[in-house]
């Protein structure tokens, strides 16, 4: 045989003999425990009190700069957006010009302006509860007042274009008296608005 074999065969002789003491040994015997006769309590037992954790509270943190940036932040965004909305009408709609002077005929139209004009005036004044209110009715009035450019400038759109009035000669009428006038051009499509 050989040596490792024989260390293999005496480890596991070993680890026999240590299961076979642990099964076949005696069980220890408890002690019987003798119980005293128990006398009825008079006085309830104390409730286990739970100890409640202290309420977490938050730091007070003052966020009212940050509230009043981003409102300041918000307020000149909508002027900015509203020059910038004008501007490109300008620029890209051929009658914008005439929709803005005939809106700013319009009484509403006259009561909207007035009335973003006031607010914008009182903005310095105004606690930060009123400005977020301001901010919020000046938002409403820009979008009122660019809604009403854009259906006035489609109104325009859809109108049919005057034809300049053509003179005759009054030379040779049977050459140019037969030859038919040019069809009126279509109105070009409304513009499409993305809101």
């Amino acid at each position: 045989m050989n040596r490792s074999t024989i260390i293999f065969g005496l480890l596991i002789m070993c680890g026999a003999a240590y299961l076979a003491s642990k099964i076949f040994a005696p069980l220890p015997v408890a002690k019987p425990v003798v119980r005293a006769p128990a006398t009825p309590r008079t006085v309830p037992a104390p409730q286990a009190v739970r100890s409640r954790p202290a309420p977490v509270v938050a730091p007070v943190v003052n966020r009212e700069p940050e509230v009043r940036t981003a409102l300041e932040t918000r307020f000149s965004e909508l002027r900015e957006e509203g020059r910038v909305i004008r501007d490109t009408l300008m620029k890209s709609e051929p009658k914008a010009n005439q929709a803005y002077d005939n809106l700013g005929k319009n009484p509403e139209y006259q009561a909207l302006v007035a009335r973003r004009r006031l607010l914008e005036g009182t903005w310095g004044q105004a606690s930060e509860a009123e400005k977020q209110s301001i901010v919020n009715e000046v938002n409403a009035i820009r979008q009122q007042t660019v809604g009403m450019v854009l259906m006035e400038i489609s109104r325009l759109n859809s109108q049919p274009v005057a034809q300049p009035q053509q003179l005759q000669l009054t030379g040779s009428s049977s050459s140019r008296g037969n030859t038919p006038q040019a069809a009126p051009q279509p109105a070009p499509p409304p513009p499409i608005i993305y809101m």
